[in-house]
């Protein structure tokens, strides 16, 4: 008995200890407080009967608990860790969850709602998207015309999920090196692994798997069917939390042994903005701007038709910055009005023809 009281002092002060070291955030302390509270825990439990022996072993579950929490805790941030050096000797950038989101995005609704549907509602309710026998994973491509806003697009998803966004240059991946091609894709699809829930991201897809000519060569070959080979057990993986999307400007220049279902089976076509789209893009990217004046939006919008939001972000920037100037060198505060937006309109032609709309339409359809 005499044992019992001190080992209960001893637990008592264990446990003060531990409180104190994870409110200092000294996780190692107060792992092994806990530790030595839970051995001490199961000494009286041995030595105890009857209901003691019960409410001994179930503090010492208790104690457990708040232990492998702990534990856990710190394997996660080793997982993090390692996963955040691996991208680091790929010369890829450390991931992080974007801040943009959906709302951010002008316009295309309907590219919205397919990607909420076929994404983040399945990531987002998976008890329920496994009742319905609903799945995620694998890959998803984005094509369009240039400056449509893809990636933008895509880190709103990974905001949207709360995912870590892995922005892949395919470049970064390629080796002439024998094996270290496949080795470098490898490696990739472990740390997002290790960084889950995550968004792989491949822009320009498309010069990393392009459409087989036989002149390939093996570094290229090997490289390919390795991603393939990831891609695709993606889908058998559904607790990993990772999916894969891919954009480019080029679908037709694509292998296609990559779209076959299991890989980049999700296919969403992103249009250049239409009128409301075009409107919005002209107020967010005047939002932040003080001295703004007169400004007709919709007629802007009309006047743009056929240009890429890329376009449209341009041509605020530079009517901001011809009005910035002159004010430099007047003195004098003037808004950024109607006027000034117009004047570098029909200076730039829009980067989007009706050839190369129609050429989208035909891949779409086909």
């Amino acid at each position: 008995m005499k044992d019992d009281a001190t080992n209960i002092s001893k637990i008592t002060k264990l446990l003060k200890e531990a409180i104190n070291y994870e409110t200092q955030g000294k996780k190692e302390e107060a792992i092994e407080s806990y530790k030595n509270a839970h051995k001490y825990l199961l000494e009286i439990a041995k030595n105890s009967k009857g209901e003691e022996r019960k409410k001994r072993l179930s503090q010492a579950e208790n104690v457990l608990k708040a232990y492998n929490s702990l534990k856990n805790v710190d394997i996660n941030e080793d997982k993090i860790n390692n996963g955040k050096k691996i991208l680091q000797s790929l010369n890829i950038e450390t991931p992080e969850i974007p801040n943009i989101t959906f709302n951010d995005v002008a316009g295309l609704e309907d590219v919205k709602n397919e990607i909420m549907s076929k994404i983040i509602y399945p990531m987002r309710y998976k008890e329920l998207s496994e009742e319905y026998d609903i799945e995620f994973g694998g890959g998803m491509l984005l094509f369009g015309p240039p400056g449509t806003g893809k990636t933008f697009i895509v880190k709103a998803i990974a905001n949207e999920v709360k995912a870590n966004f892995i922005n892949v240059n395919p470049s970064s991946l390629y080796s002439q090196w024998f094996g270290q091609f496949e080795k470098n894709i490898s490696l990739l699809f472990k740390a997002a692994y290790l960084l889950s829930p995550a968004i792989i991201f491949f822009d320009e897809i498309d010069t990393l798997v392009p459409k087989r000519s036989g002149n390939e060569s093996d570094a290229a070959k090997r490289g390919v069917s390795q991603l393939l080979t990831e891609v695709g057990g993606l889908t058998s993986e559904k607790d990993k939390n990772i999916f894969i999307i891919a954009a480019t400007n080029n679908p037709w220049a694509i292998d296609e042994a990559i779209l076959r279902p299991g890989r980049f089976d999700v296919k969403i076509y992103v249009p250049p903005p239409d009128y409301e789209a075009r409107k919005k893009l002209f107020e967010l990217k005047l939002a932040k701007i003080k001295p703004v004046g007169n400004i007709d939006y919709g007629h802007l919008a009309e006047i743009t038709e056929k240009y890429s939001g890329a376009d449209i972000e341009f041509i605020c920037k530079k009517a901001i910055q011809n009005v910035f100037m002159e004010v430099v060198k007047t003195g004098n505060k003037i808004p950024v009005n109607s006027e000034d937006l117009m004047s570098v309109i029909y200076q730039i032609k829009p980067s989007i023809d009706e050839n190369m709309l129609n050429r989208y339409k035909m891949y779409t359809d086909a």
